[in-house]
């Protein structure tokens, strides 16, 4: 039996495509901030997928927040070590 709604995934990626003129737009430097964070809502795809709803931005927007957090997370940690590997409080 086929489905009536289409997978969260393809939904996202459709919704994604739909950014490409906005993309085009930005400078090359918020281009690639711009990629990062759609990366991060591609790698995370499977957790987007298991929220029950039809809104395709609730998913991808969480999805970006985990992935900034994750990467404040690693700075945060990699400076603590350097601060202690030189003496700073």
């Amino acid at each position: 039996m086929g489905r009536s709604v289409p997978s969260w995934r393809m939904r996202v990626e459709a919704e994604l495509q739909n950014l490409v003129p906005y993309r085009r737009a930005l400078a090359p430097d918020d281009r690639a901030a711009f990629d990062a964070l759609l990366d991060e809502v591609r790698q995370r795809r499977t957790a987007g997928g298991m929220l029950p709803t039809m809104n395709t931005w609730q998913p991808a927007v969480l999805s970006m927040l985990v992935g900034v957090m994750a990467e404040l997370a690693a700075l945060s940690e990699r400076i603590k070590t350097l601060e202690e590997r030189h003496g700073h409080d």
